[in-house]
């Protein structure tokens, strides 16, 4: 739950948004690289790297841009948890720009249609299109728990898409 706090705050990002993605992406695990490694030709090899889906493949990177962002090793941000929660952070708010007043208001940055900056379309994770987009604000409206193979309790509490955000991230 840390390393999620600590990247919204770098980012100034809802902490809660970053955990809705974790959780529909992963369920908060930490996936080893190999899962789903690029391999051409292999349907279930698309190329995206831990709980925040960064991916690189032919058609996409943002795992070279979340590495350009955070100044973080393309290998550390595929194998350490910290930095990959990190790398989704600077890639979401980059997808947004600058900042909305309401929680619901970031479907347009976590789609990848680029909230008021950059656009992303990828596979997985930030830039994953409407569908994703819409499981993740799915996810906010409901809440989730889980315990995690290492034992962390994680919770997201239900959510109001409404619900105003501050310029630092915090919602209110």
């Amino acid at each position: 739950m840390e390393e999620f706090e600590g990247a919204a705050k770098e980012y100034q990002v809802p902490v809660e948004l970053l955990l809705a993605i974790g959780y529909v992406n992963t369920r908060w695990e930490m996936p080893p690289p190999e899962v789903n490694r690029y391999e051409p030709g292999d349907l279930h090899g698309w190329g995206s790297y831990g709980i925040m889906h960064l991916v690189q493949n032919p058609s996409s990177n943002t795992l070279g841009e979340a590495s350009k962002l955070t100044g973080i090793t393309e290998e550390k941000l595929k194998t350490d948890r910290r930095s990959n929660i990190l790398g989704g952070a600077a890639l979401l708010a980059k997808s947004q720009g600058q900042r909305p007043p309401r929680l619901g208001d970031y479907l347009g940055a976590v789609a990848g249609n680029g909230g008021n900056g950059k656009s992303y379309k990828v596979v997985a994770g930030i830039g994953g299109g409407k569908l994703y987009a819409e499981q993740v604000l799915a996810a906010l409206k409901k809440g989730a728990q889980e315990k995690t193979r290492d034992g962390e309790q994680v919770a997201l509490a239900a959510q109001s898409l409404g619900a105003r955000v501050t310029e630092q991230g915090e919602v209110l």
